[in-house]
């Protein structure tokens, strides 16, 4: 059986891809030297920064280090993880911070290269960090503690409050659901369907 607390990393992770899908659709309208979203821009970067900072990566800050004890050989990754963490936090309050301010004194222009370098970059980091830790260091963890352990280890951390639950993200739900903002592509088209909450064109 898998401990409740990696269902909860998982189903976070799951929520942080469907975003981070969202925010590299609206990177392309950039690209395609059209306007984003600004404020989504804005908010989808403090959802994915802000959330894991009061819980997920505190959790997984704990159970690495009990892996590391566990298992040597996978420290040096481990170590990469949690500088990963810091840098996804750096990352993604600098672009809230700039994509607020082209929101309200510049919505009409057009992100600059190198904003957007910073967001692609911010997104890069982000999609490559969620995979290590889903398809090696979840599966590790899995096998080296058992499950009861890794519930009993994260007692300290409430389970009983899901982040889907949180008003900043019901908010940014609602907003991408509303205004069908994640099937958005630039240039007019659409994608086939939202990863956030599974609209189609109409």
């Amino acid at each position: 059986m898998k401990a409740i607390v990696l269902e909860r990393l998982h189903a976070d992770h799951y929520r942080y891809e469907a975003l981070l899908c969202i925010l590299d659709r609206q990177l392309h309208i950039a690209a395609c030297e059209e306007i984003p979203d600004y404020r989504l821009l804005a908010r989808l970067c403090h959802y994915l920064t802000r959330q894991p900072e009061e819980w997920h990566h505190r959790v997984e800050d704990a159970l690495f280090e009990h892996l590391a004890a566990r298992h040597p050989d996978s420290r040096d990754t481990l170590e990469v993880l949690v500088v990963e963490h810091r840098r996804i936090t750096t990352y993604g309050r600098e672009l809230e911070a700039a994509f607020h301010r082209m929101a309200d004194e510049t919505p009409g222009a057009e992100a600059d290269a190198n904003l957007r370098n910073l967001a692609l970059a911010f997104s890069e980091l982000y999609h490559h960090h969620l995979h290590t830790e889903n398809r090696h260091i979840f599966p590790l963890i899995e096998r080296q503690v058992p499950a009861r352990a890794l519930d009993g280890m994260t007692s300290g951390f409430p389970l009983d409050s899901p982040a889907e639950g949180s008003p900043s993200f019901q908010l940014l739900y609602r907003q991408i659901a509303d205004n069908r903002t994640g099937l958005r592509l630039g240039h007019g088209e659409q994608a086939d369907f939202c990863p956030l909450c599974d609209a189609k064109p109409a």
